[in-house]
């Protein structure tokens, strides 16, 4: 019979973070809409402070995808499981207004007593017993990543992955170890984005995955915040993740992903500086005088400024002066606005760089060190 007392706040930020993974739609089977709540005793492994302890633990799945998360702040009253409905339980924890909540199984398992200072909520549930065994990460061949920078990266990448299902090869962002760095690519067949970071690989390990959309937008969340590292291991068909309060594994896209090498290797001829905040006001102030069905701004740098033409029938026109430097001859291309202002949205430089090996190549917004976002021209026009 399971019965907790648990930090609210910790409790909603546990199961928002993970919350992601159960199924939207009803699914094949019922138990996968059901968030797993189980305690367990720490081990040799963990914090010596907790070692012989119960805490709880919530564990989520689709089958494709599984998590699990340990909640520091919930004092173990009576060890038990419950498998209660995840979306549910999620919306009245979340509303209740006290600092602590109390959750306590029925005689039969199949739900729980949630309780907070006069708040009383009897959740009907389903056997835990059904509920799918989740993975235990597996230490062997696993790498140390640095949070805070890969979470940076994976953000700006990930926002050319595709979101076409007919294209399913790119639905997601490619992970590549090779020496000692991690590096990230992600495209749509307009755009592409790649970057990498630094990392210790001892061992030597070589490994690539595509790893999918709806894995990426959980890693971002539950590794938001945490321990200054994790640990990522990249194996055949899986991915899993460590990161000290919990664990992931999830299924990769099987399929080759395209060779992007040749595109991110050109030289560039011309080269642009800019402030970012003006270019992106600039780009953003454009895109209002465009539709959807010409979506096109026409882009001319030259010496000192940058012009921003639109001009659409039954809408308007419009003229935006930016200042710039130039190194390089003058060029004109056009882009359609919307991935030209998410690629400046991703940076958190003041300065942006855009580079252009020709009018018919793609333009590469450049931040940071390595990061490359290629925006590919709409019409080629040469100056």
């Amino acid at each position: 019979m399971l019965k907790v007392r648990c930090d609210r706040a910790e409790l909603t930020e546990c199961v928002g973070d993970i919350l992601g993974i159960v199924p939207t739609a009803p699914a094949i089977k019922p138990i996968l809409l059901n968030c797993h709540l189980r305690t367990s005793r720490g081990t040799s492994g963990d914090d010596e402070n907790l070692q012989g302890e119960s805490r709880l633990e919530i564990e989520v799945t689709d089958l494709a995808m599984a998590a699990r998360i340990r909640l520091e702040r919930a004092e173990v009253l009576e060890d038990g499981e419950l498998a209660l409905p995840a979306s549910r339980f999620y919306a009245i924890v979340r509303e209740v207004p006290e600092k602590h909540v109390v959750i306590e199984s029925l005689d039969d398992q199949r739900g729980a007593m949630v309780r907070s200072n006069g708040y009383e909520f009897k959740v009907l549930g389903h056997d835990p017993r059904e509920f799918p065994e989740v993975p235990a990460f597996a230490e062997k061949d696993s790498l140390g990543v640095p949070r805070e920078k890969f979470v940076e990266i994976l953000r700006r990448v990930a926002v050319a992955a595709s979101r076409d299902t007919a294209r399913f090869q790119l639905n997601g962002v490619f992970f590549e170890v090779d020496g000692d760095k991690l590096l990230f690519t992600a495209t749509d067949g307009k755009r592409l984005t790649h970057d990498y970071l630094r990392i210790e690989n001892p061992n030597g390990i070589s490994s690539s995955a595509i790893v999918p959309n709806r894995v990426v937008d959980v890693l971002l969340k539950i590794l938001s915040q945490g321990e200054t590292e994790f640990r990522l291991a990249i194996g055949d068909p899986d991915i899993h993740v460590s990161f000290g309060r919990g664990e992931l594994t999830a299924k990769l896209i099987q399929g080759t992903y395209p060779d992007y090498h040749a595109a991110i290797a050109l030289k560039a001829n011309v080269k642009v500086t800019a402030k970012r905040s003006d270019f992106l006001n600039a780009a953003r102030s454009a895109a209002l005088m465009t539709d959807k069905q010409t979506a096109t701004v026409l882009f001319r740098f030259e010496e000192g400024k940058a012009l921003l033409n639109t001009q659409t029938l039954d809408v308007g026109e419009s003229r935006i002066e930016v200042p710039i430097a130039l190194h390089g001859e003058p060029i004109e291309v056009r882009f359609n606005p919307t991935y030209l202002i998410d690629a400046l949205r991703c940076l958190t430089e003041d300065e942006v760089r855009i580079e252009f090996f020709d009018a018919d190549k793609p333009g590469t917004v450049r931040g940071g060190q390595h990061y490359r976002h290629l925006v590919m021209p709409l019409v080629n026009i040469r100056s």
